[in-house]
Formats: structure tokens, C-alpha cells, sequence
């Protein structure tokens, strides 16, 4: 034992210190400032003495209640908590905040601190402000942001949840880049007070918030980025069960729009500059339940996001392409390069197909298969010959290099199709087997690499759980 102690000695006295400690307290803190919360950056603080108070030059605050486990069941656990992030702040060195974030349950007898802890935080030019409050139940509504807040110039990020926003006068966060809102009522003249203050605005979320009729950001140039996804809460108060909402985006280059029932009705306008679009709309499987109105507006939905380059659609939206017109889609789908999609049925496929038609510089398919889902089927037009005599999209010929599959793929007309693909793909690099279990991934893979392929250097790549098997796919496939 003494000698390995004796070589340890000589070995430190080698090497000296470790290289952390060498290095100069700035690009430590910097270190510091990259862990995930305040309380992994105290814990330092018994590692040396030179470590004991460099957390307190760490620009950032970043508390949540379950940083706290041995306390959350215990009734006063928010007051300990109100303690702990009291004394936190006052031991502080640093008189620069980049990043001030609270995640706790909805406590209204803290209401008091938290009003003293974002004073603390726009006193010290708070960069980035989350205060994600954890909706409990015990109050219908969410903390009241207070007024000084609404005037800021250094804010870049600010995120909210189960937060109120009532200004008394007009918005300025002259600064802002990014703004997430979760779980609040929004009046449109709130939403239009925050766009005409915020001139910097680029990246917009808006989770599960309510009372927005019209969302105009036509006003919006740096406005790129948008997100927009509802959810019904239940309620019984009749006015948060219908929702109508009308978007104008002539700017958004991303936009990315979800819900999962059929009492919301949403229109989309002028949105010219779409880039990258996702459209995940679910309803309730009984076609009884779908509201006369629903199919035209998914399908007006789709036509209004076929420009963009990469196209996401999931559930509905796929079987929406089944109804559009060829002429239409051909022009509106020519500069599509990506296209992700779910496959439910036979009439989802027929929608696939019709892209694949028109949409001739595609360059990436991504088809998730789930026909478990589909009970019924109202398009019968794959007999047993047609991917035989189909006609092959131009798409397959020069542009299509890559096809990614997942899913269950367990009827004749899906292997069909994917026998299509490979045969008349000219210039395919890769088709990509994703989230199969191994057996079955094995199973898949074998079947489809018997296939006769035009390109001769694609290869398939399975996940992990396949790869990890004894044989080289790569080479097994070529």
C-alpha cells in the first residue's frame, strides 16, 4: 500500500495539479456556467478552497423544485425553497445575470418573492427569463406577470408558463428574440401588443394558450420561426371548447402547427416564404365525431404549406392529400426536397403517390406505416398488377436519394409499393430502417434487399438493435 502510495506522489508531482485546477478562474466559472442548475454548480464549492465561492461568480440562476427530492413530499417544502434561493442571491458575487429560471408548482403565498427575485433579476439585466410555474390545480389562474416587467430592453429569451399577461400600457422588449408561452389566456389585443413591441422577435411559441382569434405578423420581418400547438383542457365552461384561429405569416420561414381534436378550426394565409412546414393534426377515430367543416379545412391547411421545401405531415393531414386536385399540387409542391409522412391506409398511400408525381425534385421520403389504426378503407384501387404497370414519377429518376421507413408494414400493397420504390430509385443512396425491433428488423431488411434495385451503390441501414447482430449489413446488402 505504501508503495502505490509512493508512485501516486510521483506521479502528482509529474503532472502537478489536475489541468482544471490550473486553469484561470474565468474559464472555470465559464465551466460552471454550462451545468444544468444552481445547485450542481454549489456542490463545487467542496472540492478546494479556490473552488469555495467561484459558483457565486456563475451568471446564471437556475432553481426547480426537484432539485430539492428529499423535500417535495414535505408540506413546507416551498418555503424551504424560498429560503434556498433567498440565500443564494445574496451570497452572490457576480453582478451580471445571463440566465434567471424558476420551475415550481403554483404557489400563490410565494407570489411576493417571486416579484422580488425578478426585481433582483431586471436589476441585473437578465438576458435570458424562464418562470415555468407547474400547474397545480388549485387556482384557474396563473401568476400575474407584474408590470415593470413589460418594459425591458436587455431581455433576448423569455419563457412562461401558466402565466398571465395583462399590461396596463404598451410592450416594449426591445431586445427579445425568443418568446415561449405555455398554458395562457391571450386576448388578440395582448398578442398584438406583444409583436408591435417586440421589433427584434424572430423565434414565436405559443403551447396550449387560448382567446387568439387572429395572429397577423405581417408586420413581423425577423419573424422566422413559429409554433403553434392546442390542446383542449377540460373544462366546463363552453367558451374553451371551440377555438378559431386565423395566422398570417408572409415571413415565417418554419412553421410548425399541431392539435388533436376536431373543435378547432384554423386558417393560414400568405405564407409565401415557408421553408420548412409540420402539420400534425389528430381527431377521434369515429368518422361520426368529425364535424362537416374539418376535411375542408385540413385539406386548405395542406395546399397552404405544399411550397415549402421540407413537409411534415402526420395523421390526417396525409389522407388530406388524397383530395387535392394533380394540377394543383403539381404547382404548388415544385420546390418540395423533404416529405415525412404517416400511412394509416390505403387512401394515405394514394396521397403519397399523388406527391410523388408531382413533386419532382424530391429528394428525401420519410414514411412512418400504422395501419392498425385505419379500420376502414374508402380507396380500393390497388388490385394485384398495379405497381407493376404504375407510372414512375420523375422524382424517382434523378432526385430521390433517400427513403426512411418505420412502422408496421404487414399488407401487400405497402410491400408492393416499397418494391416500387427500389426498383425505379436511379440514383438512391440509402434506404434507412428505423424503431423496428430486432427480429423484425431483421425479417424487414433480408425481404427488402432481395428486391430488384436500379441503384446498385444504395445501401440499407438498420438501428442499433439491428446492427448490433453478427452480420454486416453494408455488405450484406450490396
Amino acid at each position: 500500500m505504501n508503495n502505490k502510495k509512493k508512485k501516486a506522489n510521483r506521479r502528482l508531482k509529474c503532472v502537478g495539479e489536475d489541468r482544471i485546477s490550473e486553469l484561470p478562474d474565468a474559464i472555470i466559472i465559464h465551466i460552471l456556467s454550462l451545468l444544468a442548475s444552481t445547485k450542481l454548480c454549489v456542490k463545487t464549492c467542496v472540492l478546494s478552497k479556490r473552488w469555495h465561492h467561484l459558483w457565486t461568480f456563475v451568471p446564471n440562476i437556475i432553481f426547480d423544485e426537484h432539485d430539492f427530492p428529499y423535500i417535495l413530499f414535505d408540506e413546507r417544502r416551498h418555503h424551504i425553497m424560498e429560503r434556498v434561493v433567498n440565500k443564494t442571491l445574496a451570497l452572490r458575487s457576480s453582478s451580471k445575470l445571463n440566465n434567471f429560471s424558476i420551475q415550481i408548482s403554483d404557489i400563490q403565498d410565494m407570489y411576493p418573492s417571486f416579484e422580488s427575485w425578478l426585481q433582483l433579476a431586471v436589476e441585473r439585466a437578465v438576458e435570458s427569463l424562464t418562470l415555468d410555474f407547474i400547474h397545480n390545480g388549485h387556482s384557474s389562474t396563473g401568476y400575474l406577470l407584474p408590470q415593470f416587467l413589460y418594459s425591458n430592453s436587455h431581455i433576448r429569451i423569455l419563457t412562461t408558463e401558466v402565466c398571465e399577461f395583462v399590461p396596463d400600457g404598451r410592450i416594449s422588449w426591445s431586445a427579445l428574440k425568443e418568446l415561449s408561452i405555455r398554458q395562457a389566456t391571450l386576448t388578440d389585443e395582448v398578442i398584438q401588443n406583444i409583436l408591435y413591441g417586440t421589433p427584434l422577435l424572430e423565434d414565436l411559441e405559443l403551447n396550449f394558450c387560448h382567446g387568439i382569434k387572429l395572429l397577423d405578423l405581417s408586420l413581423k420581418p425577423k419573424l422566422k420561426n413559429l409554433v403553434v400547438n392546442v390542446q383542449v383542457l377540460h373544462v366546463n365552461d363552453s367558451r374553451y371548447y371551440h377555438f378559431e384561429l386565423k395566422i398570417v405569416g408572409p415571413y415565417v420561414e418554419t412553421l410548425k402547427l399541431s392539435w388533436s381534436r376536431d373543435n378547432f378550426k384554423c386558417k393560414l394565409m400568405n405564407m409565401s416564404s415557408l421553408v420548412k412546414a409540420t402539420l400534425d393534426i389528430d381527431f377521434l377515430d369515429d368518422d361520426d365525431y368529425i364535424e362537416e367543416w374539418y376535411p375542408n379545412m385540413v385539406k386548405e391547411l395542406v395546399e397552404n404549406v405544399l411550397p415549402a421545401e421540407q413537409l411534415q405531415l402526420t395523421n390526417y393531414c396525409t389522407q388530406a392529400l388524397s383530395t387535392l386536385r394533380m394540377d394543383v399540387m403539381a404547382s404548388l409542391s415544385s420546390n418540395l426536397r423533404s416529405l415525412d409522412v404517416d400511412c394509416r391506409g390505403e387512401e394515405y398511400l394514394y396521397g403519397i403517390e399523388c406527391v410523388l408525381q408531382c413533386a419532382h425534385k424530391l429528394e428525401k421520403l420519410v414514411i412512418f406505416f400504422d395501419y392498425g389504426r385505419s379500420s376502414k378503407s374508402k380507396y380500393d384501387g390497388y388490385t394485384k398488377d398495379y405497381w407493376t404497370n404504375a407510372e414512375i414519377p420523375s422524382c424517382l429518376d434523378s432526385h430521390l436519394k433517400t427513403i426512411e421507413i418505420s412502422g408496421l408494414i404487414r399488407t401487400r400493397v405497402v410491400v408492393e409499393f416499397l418494391q416500387f420504390l427500389l426498383k425505379n430509385s436511379r440514383v438512391l443512396d440509402k434506404m434507412v430502417l428505423r424503431h423496428f425491433n430486432h427480429k423484425y428488423g431483421l425479417i424487414l431488411a433480408e425481404r427488402l434487399s432481395s428486391y430488384p434495385r436500379s441503384s446498385q451503390k444504395a445501401v440499407f441501414l438498420a438501428p442499433k438493435s439491428i446492427s448490433k447482430a453478427t452480420l454486416n449489413f453494408k455488405e450484406l446488402f450490396l
